[in-house]
């Protein structure tokens, strides 16, 4: 296997001409088949690096990664995002550009794994198969009941207030022993030394976030779930909504034809790849031999 690194580019996307960063993990050439890797909110390209390079080791494929709009080294409004089709669409060009005739499959975290859901299932995604990490299916009841919260958004956003910052405190703010993100010490500091920090989300974030989680309830989406998946949550999760997670999945499986395996990771919190050892250990395994089995690989 050739040596690899880490390749970091910039491409123009829009009509508004916003850069957008994206990186090549792997040999100089990207292989045949590639691994998608969408961030979840808050990250940066060189965050999941050891990641990128196991994946690489042991799978022999080049990983790909997007900074989304508004974050890590990418233009655009930060923390803001008027429809996750804008997410999807940026995506989609790379795909369709840089990496057109390559087959892939998706690894997302968080809010990556709503971007994930939604291009998938409004048929813009095309992967083989998809690895989702502590998904954001459904929006957590804190600080603010989505009873509440949904309707205020809307009405902030329709009113020419989707800019207005959300005050929501961000995970890597507080002391270790009230964080909700990780159970080992030493990666929960590593997690605060963001080089790209980000202001809370925008109320017109929130509120798309809420419609995309919407879309991918409605039974005529969930009917386009075809290929397999493999969903994680900790049993510790509280930035997003486990319930949603455990919902969406039996729903999926009553209305697809996808192959959906469920995994919660007992004493895991919401940063499943950047938890104690023997907790990413886990998790990295599982996620490995379920893309091993991809028919892409060897294709």
């Amino acid at each position: 296997m050739q040596p690899a690194t880490l390749k970091l580019h910039q491409f123009l996307t829009n009509p508004d001409n916003i850069h957008v960063r994206y990186g090549v993990y792997g040999a100089r050439v990207p292989t045949p088949h590639v691994l998608v890797f969408l961030l979840g909110r808050g990250e940066w390209i060189e965050k999941y690096e050891f990641l990128y390079q196991r994946l690489y080791e042991q799978l022999a494929c080049s990983v790909v990664i997007v900074d989304h709009l508004g974050q890590g080294g990418s233009g655009g409004v930060p923390s803001h995002i008027e429809s996750y089709a804008d997410y999807v669409a940026t995506i989609q060009q790379l795909l369709d550009g840089v990496f057109q005739g390559k087959s892939y499959a998706i690894i997302a975290h968080s809010m990556g794994g709503l971007i994930a859901l939604y291009g998938l299932l409004t048929k813009a995604f095309k992967p083989t198969r998809m690895v989702l990490s502590s998904p954001l299916i459904g929006l957590p009841q804190k600080p603010i009941p989505r009873l509440m919260a949904r309707p205020l958004a809307r009405i902030l956003t329709d009113s020419g207030l989707g800019q207005l910052s959300s005050f929501v405190k961000t995970e890597n703010s507080y002391v270790f022993s009230k964080n909700r993100l990780t159970s080992d010490k030493e990666k929960y500091q590593l997690l605060k030394q963001t080089p790209f920090a980000i202001p809370p989300p925008t109320m017109s974030w929130i509120a798309a976030s809420f419609a995309a989680c919407e879309i991918i309830h409605y039974d005529r989406y969930l009917m386009n779930l075809e290929i397999p998946v493999l969903v994680f949550y900790g049993s510790q999760e509280d930035v997003v909504s486990a319930q949603s997670i455990v919902s969406w999945c039996r729903m999926a499986r009553r209305l697809s034809t996808s192959i959906l395996n469920l995994v919660c990771i007992p004493g895991a919190k919401h940063e499943l790849f950047f938890e104690n050892d023997s907790i990413v250990e886990t998790v990295f395994a599982k996620t490995k031999n379920f893309l091993a089995q991809d028919t892409s690989l060897n294709g």
